[in-house]
């Protein structure tokens, strides 16, 4: 008789403490001060003091002089979900930090939330059209537990709560982020993923292409799809994955980040361990009197990838071999030899910047690209040069006007041939330098295209994003000037270089890809709109 007594509370336990289990989906946010604060911040940052005082003023106008009274302003915000074998039994619930119980009804009712109902044992039920799903909430331990599900009572049971301290994770920076515990996943849900990759692999493996494809078209996509294997073999010893919001009002940093771990001790651990952080070549080409640049390397971090590419090079390279005149074979071909090598580097790295203005209020840009050893190529350009460019074109050049150690710099003048406009900017007297430097191809068109190379041959490899764009919001508004276009009222911008935009990829103990902006690149923007109020017209020194 106590044997069946005991095997009856076991099953009506085992419930209760699976739900009680670390659960496999777990999200939190900023404190809802901090949270208001860095929006009221970036309110201003991009409209100003009006700004500011409209995003005040819409607070007190939804909820009265009580304001958010009711929620815990410096605690912040947990969630998790409990996962079902069936998904659509699963529950989602929210832990909201609340002064007291009384004290959030009360701001429910003043942000026109949808009045629950008091129920039994504690339970509060919010009206729903959804007929399949229901949201009720328990207060527990000064938190509001939302559950959101078909059936969630079960989730808000005293006992089956998850608490606040245990799915906040102080070290977690970000505005608002979740995680993905895959060794708590249900053994459905492990097993549905283990048989998607299986799939994955399968239709890579049947990856079919048109009849009429080229070998190396073929040969190519063969390439990608051992990687695509790779890459799915690996990611069955996931540990974690999530993802975060950053909003970083100090530093104007907005971004969206994803990431990965592997298990200790895994072939994908180790591969992320091994992820080095990105740099480029020609990093240092953007310097402080930048208006606006851009930084980029090429995605050949993975052999498969290189070697589809140096495919597809060596088909262009046989194809233009026998189409291209004759006169330019030998270029190409060495075009092609060179491009291959860089390749096989496995850092084809580009940037380029335009800087100014100089103290005469001109404007250069300066760029360069990956390419190793372009001696041959330079040397049958020059070949080019010599036996096919009409004599009355020669003039415009400047051969090996000055060298940098081994590597001359040559000088073609086009400040002429420029309509005013452009001579306007980068000055009657503009030229281009060119010069092929061990591991680059670097250009430079201004006023002084030959010190500016000079200075450029230089650069460093620096640490770098793998894509970034920059901007100089003050140093823009004058080029804009001094092209005679006139600016939006309030135009106010730093002059300070600023990330616009930027996909950044790091390793170490947790694989991150992350697309930010800077929002100081943005300063002002919502004082130029329509209704936010004339402001006088921003004038720039020379």
């Amino acid at each position: 008789m106590r044997f069946k007594f005991l095997v009856a509370a076991a099953a009506l336990l085992a419930p209760m403490t699976a739900l009680a289990a670390d659960p496999a989906v777990t999200f939190q946010t900023q404190p809802a001060g901090k949270i208001l604060n860095d929006v009221r911040s970036i309110a201003k940052l991009i409209g100003g003091e009006k700004g500011a005082a409209a995003f005040n003023d819409g607070l007190k106008e939804k909820l009265g002089d009580k304001g958010l009274d009711g929620l815990d302003l410096d605690r912040p915000i947990v969630g998790y979900v409990v996962l079902a074998e069936k998904m659509d039994d699963s529950v989602g619930v929210v832990a909201v930090p609340v002064t007291g119980e009384k004290e959030f009804l009360a701001l429910l009712e003043r942000l026109e939330a949808p009045k629950p109902t008091a129920g039994e044992k504690g339970l509060y039920e919010f009206p729903t059209e959804n007929e399949k799903g229901k949201v009720l909430m328990r207060f527990e331990a000064r938190h509001a537990y939302v559950a959101i599900g078909k059936n969630p009572t079960a989730a808000l049971d005293p006992k089956a709560l998850v608490p606040a301290a245990k799915l906040h994770d102080p070290a977690e920076k970000g505005f608002a982020s979740f995680k993905v515990h895959f060794d708590r996943l249900p053994k459905s849900h492990r097993d549905e993923l283990g048989n998607s990759l299986k799939e994955l692999k399968t239709k890579l493996d049947e990856l079919k292409l048109p009849v009429d494809a080229s070998e190396p078209a073929r040969k190519a996509v063969d390439e990608l799809v051992k990687l695509g294997t790779r890459y799915a073999d690996l990611l069955q010893d996931a540990e974690t994955a999530g993802g975060r919001l950053i909003l970083d009002a100090a530093s104007g940093e907005a971004a969206v980040e994803i990431g990965l771990t592997g298990k200790p001790g895994s072939a994908l651990a180790k591969v992320i361990g091994e992820r080095t952080p990105s740099t480029n070549k020609f990093a240092g080409l953007i310097t402080p009197d930048t208006v606006a640049g851009f930084k980029l390397q090429l995605p050949l971090f993975a052999k498969e990838v290189q070697s589809a590419a140096v495919i597809g090079l060596e088909a262009g390279q046989k194809k233009l071999a026998g189409e291209a005149p004759p006169e330019f074979k030998a270029v190409l071909d060495e075009a092609f030899k060179g491009l291959i090598r860089t390749v096989n580097d496995g850092e084809f790295d580009l940037a380029l910047s335009l800087r100014g203005p100089n103290k005469d209020g001109l404007y250069t840009v300066v760029g360069a690209v990956a390419f190793e050893d372009p001696a041959a190529l330079e040397k049958e350009l020059l070949a080019l040069y010599k036996k096919e460019l009409p004599p009355m074109y020669k003039g415009w050049f400047n051969l090996d006007v000055a060298k940098v150690e081994n590597t001359s710099i040559h000088q073609i003048k086009v400040g002429g041939l420029l309509p005013p406009e452009v001579q306007k900017v980068f000055g009657e007297e503009a030229s281009v330098a060119l010069a092929f430097a061990p591991k680059g191809i670097f250009v430079v068109f201004g006023p002084d295209a030959v010190n500016v190379m000079k200075e450029a041959l230089a650069v460093k490899k620096g640490p770098s994003p793998a894509f970034e764009v920059v901007v100089n919001p003050a140093r823009i508004g004058k080029l804009v000037a001094a092209a005679g276009v006139e600016l939006p009222p309030g135009f106010n911008g730093q002059d300070k270089v600023i990330q616009a935009l930027a996909v950044s990829i790091e390793g170490g103990k947790e694989l991150r890809i992350k697309l930010s902006t800077n929002l100081k690149a943005f300063e002002g923007v919502g004082t130029w709109l329509p209704g936010a109020g004339a402001a006088p017209a921003t004038k720039f020194k020379d």
